[in-house]
């Protein structure tokens, strides 16, 4: 008799790595303004970060970028008999949409993390922010979640074999997924709260980056296995 069975194993890590995704928007009447100001919104922006913080403009890698017109139809009224039936609409032109998506990636470092948040926010046309906690390497977590998967698999087995009146043998094949480990965290509204919270006559630069600091926790990372193994048994 064969025993097939599914270990788990699940850990609790705290994050080393943080992911920031970075989008500009720009909104112009014609393309060619909508690139300029576009170009221009993320030249400063760079800028700015490069010469107030320790990253560089060459540490943001851009993911994507696009210049699309948005159009809206609208419905016209009939203006005589012969039109009552037609459908009468006309395609206005929104304008011209500029969008830029960049990354940065580097170590875990609340001090950095904080000192970025709050001098973007002081950013003109100031970014959307999405922050992701990772780990650098996930895979370096995999024997001591092998090790937990197969002794949960091995219980299983074994509780499913003296159920049958069996005694478990030898373990003959296991079959072992990959680790996997997400967190993330959306601080797409928090830019504009900091800009309305943190006027001229609220706390200095340093006092945020420092409350922010002192204030900021993320949630460790669940990592996890699964092996399938297979047992053979015996009377």
């Amino acid at each position: 008799m064969q025993i097939y069975v599914k270990g788990e194993a699940h850990r609790m890590v705290a994050p080393d790595q943080v992911t920031a995704s970075v989008t500009f928007h720009e909104h112009a009447d014609s393309y060619d303004e909508a690139l300029q100001k576009g170009v221009g919104l993320v030249k400063d922006y760079f800028q700015f970060i490069e010469e107030n913080t320790d990253f560089n403009a060459g540490d943001f890698k851009t993911n994507a970028y696009s210049i699309h017109e948005e159009f809206t139809t609208n419905r016209l009224e009939a203006k005589n008999v012969e039109d009552l039936d037609k459908q009468l609409t006309k395609r206005v032109s929104n304008g011209f949409f500029f969008t830029q998506y960049a990354s940065l990636q580097f170590d875990y470092n609340r001090e950095r993390l904080s000192k970025l948040l709050v001098l973007t926010s002081k950013t003109e046309g100031a970014p959307r922010f999405h922050i992701d906690f990772g780990l650098k390497d996930p895979k370096s977590y995999q024997r001591g979640l092998i090790g937990d998967a197969y002794r949960d698999a091995q219980q299983k087995a074994e509780t499913l074999a003296a159920a049958a009146d069996k005694h478990l043998r030898d373990c003959i094949k296991v079959d072992i997924d990959n680790v996997s480990a997400h967190h993330d965290m959306d601080y797409g509204g928090l830019r504009m709260e900091k800009a309305a919270r943190f006027g001229a006559a609220g706390p200095s630069i340093e006092e945020q980056i420092q409350a922010i600091d002192e204030t900021f926790h993320p949630d460790d990372i669940p990592i996890s296995k699964s092996i399938e193994a297979v047992w053979e048994t015996s009377d």
